[in-house]
Parts: structure tokens; sequence; C-alpha cells
């Protein structure tokens, strides 16, 4: 796949973020409940996915491989299920643009220090000067769109 469709497809994806913050806040304020809002979302993407699952007729793992796969694939759940959480209770209170430049300048961070040790099997990619100062900008700008 070419690289232009892959950043297509990743601000794409970066795109709808903002209205995830804000349909999942909305969705919390309906249900009174963090962790009802995140059992109903978590519920409609199981089902979405069971849909294109079998529309795509994708096979299923098998057990065995699943069980033989690293423990850290299993986190990847946890964390959704904590991003869900925290977007339902966060977005209301501080709103949808500081709370997504929040949760961006938190990756962007953690992704820096993961890339440098090449963690998980992907790419090392070492912390420079220029990957600080460009965290430190980020970060920068959070603050300057948060207290204009």
């Amino acid at each position: 796949m070419q690289n232009s469709i892959l950043i297509g497809a990743a601000l794409a994806t970066g795109a709808l973020v903002p209205f995830q913050l804000a349909f999942n806040a909305q969705l919390g304020a309906v249900t009174k409940s963090p962790f009802t809002a995140g059992l109903i979302i978590f519920l409609v993407g199981a089902a979405v996915l069971g849909i294109v699952i079998a529309a795509l007729r994708q096979p299923l793992p098998e057990f065995g491989e699943l069980i033989r796969a690293p423990k850290t694939v299993w986190l990847g759940g946890l964390i959704a299920t904590l991003y869900i959480l925290a977007i339902v209770v966060v977005t209301p209170r501080l709103g949808i643009g500081t709370t997504a430049l929040l949760v961006i300048a938190g990756q962007i961070l953690t992704a820096i220090v993961l890339d440098h040790f090449g963690a998980f099997g992907n790419p090392q990619i070492a912390i420079n000067p220029q990957r600080v100062i460009g965290a430190t900008l980020l970060i920068g700008g959070v603050f300057l769109i948060r207290f204009p």
C-alpha cells in the first residue's frame, strides 16, 4: 500500500477523533454513567466488526494461536476501555478541543519514548532535538488553546 494512502487513512482517522469525543460525551450524559456508555460503545463496535468479519468472510484465529500470542496483545482492550471511560468523563468538563489536544500530546510523548526503545517490535527511532522541540511545541499549543 502506498504511503500516501496510509497517510490519508491516518489523517482521516485522526479527523474522526473529535467526533468520537463529542459523541461519547453525549452518550455519557444520556446514560449518566461512563461505565454504561463504555459498554454500549463496545457493544456497537463489536456488532459492527462482527458484521464486517462475516461480510468479508474473515477467518477467526484458532484458540491456540491466541494463547501463544504475547500477553501484551490483550492490553489493547484494557487501554481502549480506560480511554473510553476517560473521554466520557473528561470531554464534558474540558471541551472537545482541549481533550483532543491533551490526548494527542499524551500520544506523542509516549510514542517518542516507545520509538526510542523500538518497543514491542516496532522500528527504533532515537529521541533527538527535533523530536523534543516538536513535542514541546505541541504541549505549548495545548496551553495556548486551553488558556488563550
